[in-house]
């Protein structure tokens, strides 16, 4: 995933080779998320593959967390990440009694933009990365928000 030239435009940077990305599979997805935040290894039953990763990540405020999901471009538009992105609002909201998700995606990542979207997210603010010249887009779902129209 992180060795695709389109997975890595959305997410910044080049391509990796796949040394530091398998390293980086081994020694950060792996068994390390602990049991309520990180990324973990996302893997479709049906065929046993490692498709990509999806999880939170703790926010600033106890009650807050960060959205995440990266998927090899293979499984896009398979409604794949829309899957992974309701069970994570929903665990976050019901079981983790959290308030509010955060999500950043990168300006013209309209697949992304439409998932967040779909479940509610809204635009809050944005950065601009002098270095590189991507923006991106911060968005923001409450849990009052996300109970008026949980999808």
């Amino acid at each position: 995933m992180h060795t695709d030239p389109e997975v890595r435009r959305y997410v910044g940077g080049q391509p990796w080779p796949l040394e530091k990305a398998q390293s980086r599979f081994r020694n950060e997805y792996l068994g390390k998320p602990d049991d309520t935040y990180g990324l973990w290894a996302t893997i479709l039953k049906e065929e046993g593959n490692y498709i990509g990763s999806c999880g939170l990540r703790a926010g600033d405020h106890p009650t807050e967390a960060h959205l995440g999901f990266y998927l090899a471009q293979p499984y896009w538009r398979r409604g794949l990440a829309s899957e992974a992105c309701k069970a994570l609002i929903e665990f976050a909201f019901t079981r983790l009694g959290l308030l509010r998700l955060l999500a950043d995606v990168q300006k013209g990542n309209a697949a992304s933009e439409h998932i967040l979207q779909k479940f509610g997210f809204k635009y809050f603010s944005q950065e601009v990365i002098p270095a590189s010249g991507r923006i991106l887009h911060f968005c923001e779902l409450t849990k009052s928000d996300w109970e008026k129209n949980p999808i």
